[in-house]
């Protein structure tokens, strides 16, 4: 199989790689569409938190928002048949702790990240393995372009459900990109008076194509909001967080700095904050795919480029590029 390898700081290449097989509780996939996301881009940089404190290590295979067809089970699978079309977890816990039979398989110790953490080799591939337990079916009319926005969505998603967003609540949303898009949508679903906070103007107007409000950061001001949700990966955005916090303020953490963000504790405690940093979106997959099902053209709205594999190291190089008043997201076509 064709596949995308990182093999140091700033360098990706397109190889020839064995075909995985798979074993008796695993699904083999043919990928269809895969997304490339920030993570990836700090992976290719070396700058991603995991590769500082050697939790990851290069070379590895990146790739965690994907969709593609079943091309054959292990003799113990049950609950997916080759055809069927398919996403999945990032998250792989080793099916057995307490955390794992709870739900919160991303919490396992010995969880591993797809295409990100453990050496489990992501979605940016002809072809790709996982457990049966991290696979999802895809319902009529979620296409394999939507499948691959599942990730992104699904974190976001879960970002806004802790933060108990909803009507009456003023809701900022920091960033245009697909996580703040998500968040954004999905709070102003909730009932939820929703802001977004972007820099660029081409952004603002793309969010404000979806009928959202929008703000330049420096037109913010002393506005108070009841939730926060930070979807940039800024360090310098985190830190100023509670500049328009009001008290009892709930602040959800999607993206992920390069750094420590240095949140102040002081002022958390003396504004009665509750922080949740949110770790992937496992616990709800579910309800994105159920909630693609039915609005299929905003998600695919923020589908912005659609490359070919052997494209996708210049554009990691390039920091995924962002054409002004496109979609936030880049996929790729296999």
């Amino acid at each position: 199989m064709r596949a995308l390898r990182i093999t140091a700081p700033n360098t990706a290449t397109v190889l020839d790689r064995p075909d995985p097989q798979p074993g008796p509780d695993d699904v083999l996939i043919r990928i269809e569409r895969a997304g490339i996301c920030g993570t990836d881009v700090a992976l290719f940089r070396g700058t991603m938190p995991y590769l500082a404190d050697g939790r990851t290590t290069l070379p590895l295979q990146p790739g965690h928002e994907w969709a593609g067809r079943v091309v054959a089970v292990g003799d113990d699978v049950t609950t997916a048949t080759p055809g069927d079309l398919v996403t999945g977890d990032t998250f792989i816990g080793c099916g057995h702790c307490e955390r794992c039979t709870s739900g919160r398989h991303h919490l396992c110790p010995e969880h591993l990240e797809l295409g990100v953490l453990g050496q489990l080799d992501g979605a940016l591939a002809e072809l790709l393995v996982l457990p049966e337990r991290a696979v999802h079916r895809l319902p009529p009319g979620v296409e394999a372009d939507l499948g691959a926005m599942v990730e992104p969505a699904s974190c976001s998603l879960r970002g806004v459900r802790l933060t108990e967003a909803g009507p009456g609540d003023r809701v900022l949303v920091w960033g245009a990109g697909t996580l703040g898009m998500f968040a954004a949508l999905f709070a102003a679903e909730s009932g939820a008076t929703v802001t977004v906070a972007a820099r660029r103007e081409s952004d603002r107007g793309f969010a404000a194509g979806f009928g959202l409000d929008t703000r330049d950061p420096a037109e913010l001001g002393d506005e108070r909001f009841d939730v926060i949700i930070e979807a940039t990966g800024s360090g310098e955005v985190t830190r100023r967080l509670l500049d328009n916090a009001t008290a009892g303020v709930r602040i959800a953490l999607l993206g992920v700095p390069a750094g420590d963000a240095g949140l102040p504790s002081g002022t958390l405690i003396a504004r009665d904050a509750t922080v949740h940093a949110v770790l992937g979106g496992s616990a709800s997959i579910d309800e994105a795919v159920s909630r693609f099902a039915t609005m299929p053209d905003t998600v695919r709205r923020l589908i912005g480029t659609v490359i070919t594999l052997d494209e996708v190291p210049q554009v990691l190089a390039d920091g995924l590029p962002r054409a002004t008043g496109a979609g936030p997201k880049t996929q790729i076509r296999f």
